[in-house]
């Protein structure tokens, strides 16, 4: 028997990321909501509840770690778990520091550019099919 499909919203300001990410996760059985900046995502997790939030930490009109600290503070929204991709953390980094501190709760980050397979792991580790 197999479950719902799970829904991923993919947030990020680069739209060569946004397709890909689409076909990818799309190819693996998984629903997938875009947006390009971060007010754009808060209204589309409000609306949609996704499943897993795949977030860039730098977006137009605020930080990514921001509006993940709004969606924490929110009752509807705060149990949402998220997954930070971004260009700013290195892959030294991505080795030692492998969570974001938001608000005191850590979330998964992973160094732009990855391999799909690697964050796929990530992800099933959130959403067992």
């Amino acid at each position: 028997m197999t479950g719902a499909v799970k829904t991923i919203l993919v947030v990020d300001d680069e739209k060569e990321v946004l397709d890909w990410l689409e076909k990818k996760l799309s190819g693996e059985n998984y629903a997938v909501l875009r947006a390009s900046a971060a007010k754009e995502a808060l209204e589309k997790t409000r609306k949609s509840k996704p499943d897993l939030i795949l977030m860039d930490i730098v977006l137009p009109d605020m930080e990514g770690s921001d509006a993940v600290r709004i969606l924490a503070e929110d009752p509807a929204t705060g149990r949402v778990p998220v997954i930070f991709m971004s260009g700013i953390i290195s892959k030294e980094d991505e080795r030692t520091q492998l969570e974001i501190n938001v608000g005191g709760r850590l979330y998964k980050a992973l160094s732009k550019p990855f391999e799909f397979e690697e964050l796929l792991k990530e992800i099933k580790k959130i959403l067992p099919q």
